[in-house]
């Protein structure tokens, strides 16, 4: 029987200081692309690395709460939950691809960052016990990823492991390798400074913590709604 466990609410204030940072680059992406903001370069400088450092928290956390739940369950309920999670990501993530591509066809989302979640979660399942290994996993991914990225295949499907022919293009992507290294240091730290799955801050959040942890625990509707919204509130003020 499974411990009943209150959530780890530093993790929820982290995801939501995460969705707070996708939403604001988001909308100077929004604000580049739509509405010609040239000055605003979502593509380098402060605002790129902003955007890099969002989706690098989002997936350190995945690697987290995968060690989490290996935690909580039996080996055979943690599969099943990451199972569910994957496939639940990976769905989202085709439901942005068909969008992208009926929206805008030359620049189809293939594997973004939810497609990314999806399978990374997958693949690491299987390694969801271990301590150091995983930081031998997470370096020989970098590696791994370093090589794939020099390929150029003719064929899309090599694009999950990061190999992509040449003039791939892509509004989001995130291939497994060698992104999937931030999964596996997310699970060594999972393992390492929540082996007791207690909260490391032992004091009850503040009034803006608690509201920020509240984004994060609902990060994934709030990513999938976000960008419809920052659109329409886009058009409203600036027409």
């Amino acid at each position: 029987m499974s411990k009943v466990v209150k959530r780890i609410w530093e993790l929820d204030f982290l995801r939501g200081i995460a969705i707070l940072m996708m939403v604001a680059f988001h909308t100077v992406f929004d604000l580049n692309r739509f509405y010609g903001f040239e000055q605003l370069k979502y593509y380098k400088g402060f605002w790129f690395l902003e955007g890099r450092i969002a989706a690098y928290l989002f997936i350190l956390l995945t690697g987290i709460t995968t060690a989490l739940i290996a935690k909580k369950y039996s080996k055979p309920e943690a599969l099943k939950k990451n199972l569910s999670r994957g496939l639940r990501l990976i769905a989202l993530g085709m439901l942005i691809t068909l969008a992208s591509w009926i929206m805008e066809p030359s620049e189809t989302i293939w594997f973004g960052i939810l497609h990314f979640l999806g399978f990374s979660i997958l693949f690491s399942s299987a390694f969801m016990n271990l301590k150091w290994m995983n930081l031998v996993l997470a370096l020989a991914s970098l590696m791994l990823g370093k090589w794939t990225m020099s390929l150029e295949p003719e064929s899309l499907m090599w694009i999950p492991l990061g190999a992509t022919p040449v003039g791939f293009r892509s509004l989001d992507y995130y291939p497994l390798f060698p992104w999937i290294s931030a999964v596996f240091i997310g699970l060594f730290l999972g393992n390492w400074i929540y082996q007791k799955r207690e909260a490391i801050f032992h004091r009850e959040p503040r009034i803006p913590e608690k509201g920020i942890a509240a984004l994060g625990k609902y990060s994934l509707w709030i990513y999938m709604l976000h960008q419809p919204i920052i659109l329409m509130l886009l058009w409203l003020i600036l027409g």
